[in-house]
């Protein structure tokens, strides 16, 4: 359980959450949501994302990498774009999926605890 402490740093911060596993996206949303962060999404696909970043601005995004047939190389773009912050969280721990710009960016292997995601989205944020 997160304290109040834990939820100040992040709290009322909008996250996009790109995740195609239905659980796991409901899972790391309660998470965010405990941390005192605004839902965006989720988004199980690169188009559903890419839709809502056109409608909802974010502070912030967690990305899985891979999303089913396609990665969400595409939805990190449009985020460096609008020069919004992000981290991969994934259950792979190699990084070759990602195309090289993207191979060291910040990545949590699945699954994450509370205070792991806390810790990875404070530091994207804090660049």
């Amino acid at each position: 359980m997160m304290t109040g402490n834990d939820r100040s740093a992040l709290s009322g911060l909008k996250v996009l959450v790109v995740e195609d596993s239905y659980f796991v996206a409901i899972a790391l949303s309660k998470q965010l949501k405990e941390l005192g962060c605004t839902i965006i999404g989720p988004a199980p696909s690169v188009a559903a994302a890419l839709s809502l970043l056109k409608t909802e601005p974010c502070d912030a995004a967690v990305l899985d990498i891979n999303l089913g047939s396609e990665t969400a190389e595409p939805v990190a773009d449009a985020l460096v774009e609008q020069k919004t912050p992000f981290l991969f969280v994934t259950g792979y721990s190699s990084p070759r999926l990602l195309a090289k710009t993207y191979s060291t960016h910040r990545r949590l292997v699945k699954p994450v605890t509370p205070e792991m995601l806390r810790d990875a989205l404070a530091a994207v944020l804090n660049g």
